[in-house]
């Protein structure tokens, strides 16, 4: 009969050769299957059977289109992703057996997650708020307030706050105080202003004066040009005799007439022909025997 120590002890061993047959270790690029340690298949392609005592892992390259980006033992390789358009994606990368597409947003646009599922608009930064860090194609923008002395507006995606302007610098005085949102108005300082005002003032008022005694002149200058009109220049015969040494008398136009003076009253016209006037100037210029 067996003793009870001698019982337990044989209990032990065989609860260690099973344990330690379970326990087989097997590296990083492989796999235990049936007892034995088999290969993964390297990145871009995918198991098509098991080893065996006599063969070892068999592996196929994935398809066009497909990828398996680690050692795996996986009997399908995954789809490459694709990038939809009209959620605002585009290809950043394109796909390989090792490596999946690579999908980022359009311009203007940040993606939603860290997988760049979704696309969203930037946001611009309202007046009164200045850019801190400009969107990327992840990350959004960034905005903060403007503080005291700058300001901001108009919304922007790029413009920070800008410093209000320095009136002093440029030796004139603030108007209008500024705000987050608008810029110090500067202006000229009162005495100044009326400086340049008074002779401003003086010159119109000058060149008015000027104008006025211009047209004043014009006006009154007398037109040595102007010619009477016939009736104007008429006068009633009554008052030509009333004239002192008004000589009534008809006047009288003489002529010659083969060398002898005609004498014709007034009112009547002395006409001589052309072969007159020409017999009379041979005449004339005839010498006397």
């Amino acid at each position: 009969m067996v003793s009870l120590p001698r019982l337990c002890a044989l209990w032990g061993c065989l609860l260690t050769a099973v344990h330690l047959g379970q326990c087989v270790t097997c590296s990083d690029k492989q796999y235990l299957h049936d007892g034995q340690c088999c290969d993964l298949c390297q990145p871009g392609s995918r198991l098509t059977s098991h080893c065996t005592a006599l063969e070892k892992t068999q592996c196929h390259p994935c398809d066009s289109g497909e990828f398996s980006a680690q050692w795996n033992r996986e009997i399908r390789c995954h789809q490459h992703r694709h990038c939809e358009p009209n959620q605002g994606l585009r290809v950043k990368k394109e796909g390989t057996a090792e490596s999946d597409t690579v999908c980022t947003c359009k311009e203007g646009q940040h993606c939603t997650s860290k997988d760049c599922e979704a696309c969203a608009q930037h946001t611009p930064c309202i007046p009164g708020f200045g850019v801190m860090e400009m969107a990327t194609e992840t990350t959004d923008t960034v905005c903060h307030p403007c503080p005291v002395g700058f300001f901001s507006n108009q919304s922007s995606l790029f413009e920070k706050c800008y410093p209000w302007t320095s009136c002093e610098d440029k030796n004139l005085e603030v108007l209008q105080k500024g705000t987050s949102q608008t810029n110090v108005i500067c202006g000229l300082k009162s005495r100044m202003r009326a400086l340049l005002v008074i002779p401003v003032v003086m010159g119109i008022l000058i060149t008015i004066f000027g104008v006025f005694l211009y047209i004043k002149k014009v006006v009154k200058k007398p037109k040595d040009n102007e010619i009477l009109p016939p009736a104007a220049r008429r006068q009633d015969p009554q008052e030509m005799e009333d004239y002192p040494g008004h000589n009534t008398a008809a006047p009288v136009q003489e002529t010659l007439h083969g060398c002898q003076p005609v004498t014709q009253e007034d009112g009547k016209e002395s006409r001589i022909s052309v072969q007159e006037r020409q017999v009379t100037d041979s005449i004339a210029l005839r010498p006397l025997v």
